[in-house]
């Protein structure tokens, strides 16, 4: 029965003015509900207006919708996507179902290639994508509940093989995609922050060991260029505990002592702008925009402000920062009604998948800051 037989079988002596009134109220009511916090999506447009409230609940939402439909749709693992929603996942939401499919997922998606030998095909099987997807997964297993699953095990000591003698890995994709593709130091950073938090029985393996010893000269050899490699490095000595130092001296091996760990953090403060946020072609040194873009008419950006507002917070930046608080507030003003933020792709029209990785680091921005979900 409709709603509306049910009222009028159950007030048999009303008149059709007062029914009418009350309709008029119930849906009254309903049109003023606040929106459903699942995503409304689509692709990503730059016209797509603000949200009219803040809400981190709705960029979980659509974060969760969006690494979906990303394994629906290329069946593999990428750093901007599916990839970094296994850190934010295990950090904001470690038990729910959506977590759960993901690992899942990527689990799949490493067995395919690393222990039932499936040939690569394109990028899928390639070298990054099983880097990538080996690290994310770590994290996500240690962040999740604290144990390294056997695929993912299995998958560290592979991808340990797979790594050149210097510490990198040189087939890594570089097809000037910042900040994830344009060079080898994502790679290499990420293996590191990976390091940093993996169980010490698991460190003291000799596959481990010998590929932290790699990583280690690897960091030596090839210095930080912009504050992107200096960000992700702050991350990489934090470990995911917070051991600082622990980290330092079991991984980075002194790379980051405390006064670099203050002076880059200076330096990434001193890239804000004056409305609070960061850009990317800043903290990817001038570099990471398009050939036909002036840098200084650039905007600020949700992927720079959120990356560094997260990376600040690891190397211990307190919360109640002034600049923390403005670029905060400059990502709460800058939210979509999709709950995704979005940012125009250094590389293309059409390919906006940063603000896939920009919606991902803000959630890890405002967990990291203490916003409930």
């Amino acid at each position: 029965m409709s709603n509306f037989s049910s009222i009028t079988a159950t007030m048999p002596g009303m008149g059709i003015s007062s029914l009418l009134f009350l309709l008029s109220m119930a849906l009254g009511g309903w049109l003023a509900a606040p929106p459903p916090e699942d995503p409304a999506g689509g692709p990503n447009r730059s016209d797509e207006p603000s949200i009219e409230h803040f809400s981190l609940k709705r960029a979980v939402a659509f974060a969760d919708a969006t690494a979906l439909q990303w394994e629906q749709q290329r069946d593999c693992v990428t750093c901007h996507t599916n990839g970094l929603y296994l850190v934010a996942a295990a950090r904001v939401a470690p038990t729910t179902p959506e977590n759960r499919r993901a690992r899942e997922f990527a689990l799949g998606y490493l067995n395919r290639y690393v222990v039932e030998k499936k040939q690569p095909s394109g990028q899928r099987g390639a070298v990054e994508g099983l880097v990538a997807t080996t690290c994310f997964l770590a994290i996500s297993d240690i962040g999740t509940d604290g144990n390294l699953t056997a695929t993912t095990r299995t998958a560290l000591d592979h991808i340990w093989s797979l790594q050149d003698e210097d510490g990198g890995w040189s087939a890594w994709l570089k097809c000037g995609w910042p900040p994830f593709e344009s060079d080898d130091h994502f790679g290499v950073t990420l293996a590191a922050v990976t390091a940093g938090i993996l169980p010490e029985a698991y460190r003291e393996s000799a596959a481990a060991a010998a590929g932290i010893e790699r990583l280690r000269g690897w960091l030596r050899d090839h210095p930080p260029q912009n504050l992107h490699h200096k960000g992700m490095m702050l991350w990489a000595a934090s470990g995911l505990d917070g051991d600082l130092d622990g980290v330092l001296d079991g991984v980075l091996d002194r790379l980051v002592d405390d006064e670099t760990r203050k002076k880059w953090s200076r330096e990434l403060l001193a890239g804000q702008r004056p409305d609070g946020g960061w850009r990317l072609v800043d903290v990817g040194a001038g570099k990471w925009k398009r050939p036909e873009d002036v840098a200084d008419k650039l905007p600020s950006d949700a992927y720079a402000t959120a990356f560094s507002i997260f990376v600040l917070r690891q190397a211990e930046v307190p919360v109640d920062h002034p600049q923390l608080q403005r670029g905060l507030e400059w990502l709460r003003q800058s939210q979509r009604e999709s709950g995704r933020w979005f940012v125009r792709s250094p590389k293309r029209d059409g390919k906006h998948y940063i603000s896939h990785a920009a919606t991902m680091f803000a959630i890890l921005a405002f967990h990291s800051c203490g916003e409930p979900l």
